[in-house]
């Protein structure tokens, strides 16, 4: 009788690392293995990493013990930024079975069942300028699935260890994209994310140079495809003709998550950030211009070297101005490898903790003024989850805002219309219409 196999996922990081370990996954369940969320049960763990804070490298390592402790005889397979980085140091930890690099990932399984094997045969690791052949056909447990349509960056942030680990920007051919959107749109999901590490930096390296307003617009003329969203997109990338695209096409979300990491012009230049706090304010006052209800959502850094008083308070009035939906709070951490981690004006640790505590009060009063906007109205909300006994539930409108909202029914469309009739405990709650 054939042994069943089993395997077990973690996922740290972007939105494209969750995209990865799908394609992974979807290797895996081929090859006949079955997931488990019992990490006692599985076979083989593999942890896809992150190393964009010291942070997640913490929470790689814990991974990888907690396995390890919880199952000695199971089989761990590490790949991901934190293996790019620091793969000597993975590859010695007590049970790691094998690394794989962010340009391998598409012969994983193919590496981890030849080193587990009598036959096992040394795998070249692929240049950097070469982009895995990863696709996906579903997005598991997600109403929303993500499409990964670049990989790297061509950017050199001072901070940022992320473009050592995934090299320059390499653009994912377009008949891929589109078909791979209309496998997913087939298999019934009404929202897709285009995700990459650089993503305005898509179609640059494209021999017809097809750029992300022409994959907008193919997109959006996929049958069944309600949303189209666009991920994480640096402030020098959002276009005139990008703009033009998210006007025209009405299936593309009027949100976009644009890191800003600082209001202040001094400390942007020590980032190596290719803008200054002017390009960004008239940025998002051009977005909200230009798109009904749009959202911002947003990236920001405390305690860069060199962060003094007057730059954090350019950063909060910058912030005041733009008003974000969401503000993502990095404390910065030194990271090995960056030109940032030479700088010698580093930041007490209390100032960074008081200055995250007031970005989050901060955030705090934004959001709820963006909430304020939408009561009375009627939105058209993707369905995410239901919270208690099947009769709350909950999900995103097009421009990301989250509503709550009641319903008796038992059968509930992945798109809902919910009339918006007040905030409680901070949350937009309505009803379906």
């Amino acid at each position: 009788m054939k042994v069943e196999r089993k395997v077990t996922f973690s996922t740290l990081g972007c939105r494209l690392n969750q995209y990865e370990t799908q394609a992974i996954r979807e290797q895996f369940k081929r090859s006949g293995y079955v997931e488990t969320p019992d990490s006692k049960q599985a076979d083989v763990f593999v942890l896809n990493t992150c190393t964009v804070t010291g942070e997640s490298d913490k929470e790689s390592r814990y991974l990888i013990r907690k396995f390890h402790r919880s199952n000695p005889t199971g089989k761990i397979v590490v790949t991901g930024c934190y293996v790019e980085r620091d793969r000597e140091a993975i590859e010695a930890m007590e049970g790691v079975t094998l690394t794989v690099l962010n340009r391998e990932k598409s012969e994983l399984l193919e590496m981890f069942e030849s080193c587990t094997s009598l036959s096992f045969r040394q795998f070249e690791p692929p240049s950097k300028r070469r982009l895995a052949p990863l696709s996906i056909s579903r997005f598991e447990g997600r109403t929303r699935a993500c499409i990964k349509i670049q990989d790297g960056c061509n950017h050199a942030c001072s901070f940022c260890k992320v473009v050592l680990a995934r090299g320059p920007s390499r653009s994912r051919p377009f008949h891929e994209i589109v078909d791979e959107a209309k496998r997913l749109s087939d298999q019934g999901y009404l929202e897709v994310v285009l995700t990459g590490i650089q993503l305005g930096a898509y179609g640059y390296d494209l021999e017809k140079r097809q750029m992300l307003p022409e994959l907008l617009g193919a997109l959006s003329q996929i049958p069944g495809l309600k949303r189209i969203r666009l991920s994480s997109i640096e402030p020098t990338d959002v276009t005139e003709e990008l703009v033009d695209a998210m006007a025209q096409f009405q299936h593309v979300c009027r949100h976009l998550h644009i890191p800003l990491q600082s209001g202040d012009d001094e400390v942007l230049k020590r980032m190596n950030r290719r803008y200054r706090r002017n390009v960004y304010r008239r940025l998002i006052q051009h977005l909200n211009e230009r798109l009904d209800d749009f959202i911002l959502t947003a990236d920001v850094m405390v305690g860069f070297p060199g962060e003094t008083n007057e730059a954090f308070r350019h950063t909060v009035e910058l912030l005041e101005d733009a008003r974000p939906y969401k503000l993502h709070i990095f404390p910065y951490s030194v990271r090995e490898g960056t030109k940032a981690a030479r700088f010698q004006d580093s930041v007490p640790r209390e100032l960074i903790v008081k200055r995250r505590a007031l970005l989050q009060d901060l955030e705090r009063k934004w959001a709820d003024e963006h909430r304020r906007r939408f009561v009375g109205k009627t939105l058209d909300v993707l369905v995410e989850e239901n919270e208690t006994s099947g009769e709350w539930l909950s999900g995103r409108t097009g421009n990301y805002i989250k509503v709550h909202f009641w319903s008796r029914s038992p059968k509930i469309e992945p798109i809902c219309r919910v009339r918006v009739e007040g905030i409680k405990e901070r949350k937009l709650v309505g009803s379906l219409c």
